[in-house]
């Protein structure tokens, strides 16, 4: 089973696995999280685009993609850190190299 497969239900939905990994995701790393969420989550992955060092996220309805968003959401520090806008129909913008943070 690859890393992929254990992300992901059989029906296409992220996993309470995959989920709990983006709450507890290390809120240093901006852009980690975006790219593992593109590379092993997101349904309709041509919905995510990089423009000028934001991304772009959107939801297409569907619900699988929306847990992942409330998943997200729930690593507060992360989301006040890089999230910068949203917009009705399941759009959201992110900003990964808004802060840099050294610890």
């Amino acid at each position: 089973m690859t890393d992929f497969e254990s992300y992901i239900t059989i029906e296409g939905y992220p996993t309470e696995d995959a989920l709990q990994r983006i709450k507890d995701w290390e809120v240093r790393d901006g852009i980690g999280l975006l790219e593992f969420v593109k590379e092993n989550l997101w349904t309709y992955p041509q919905y995510i685009k990089q423009k000028d060092g934001t991304w772009h996220l959107s939801t297409c309805g569907w619900s699988g993609n929306e847990d992942i968003i409330n998943a997200m959401t729930e690593n507060q520090v992360w989301w006040s850190l890089y999230w910068t806008s949203s917009a009705r129909g399941g759009h959201y913008v992110f900003d990964p190299m808004r802060y840099k943070i050294d610890v």
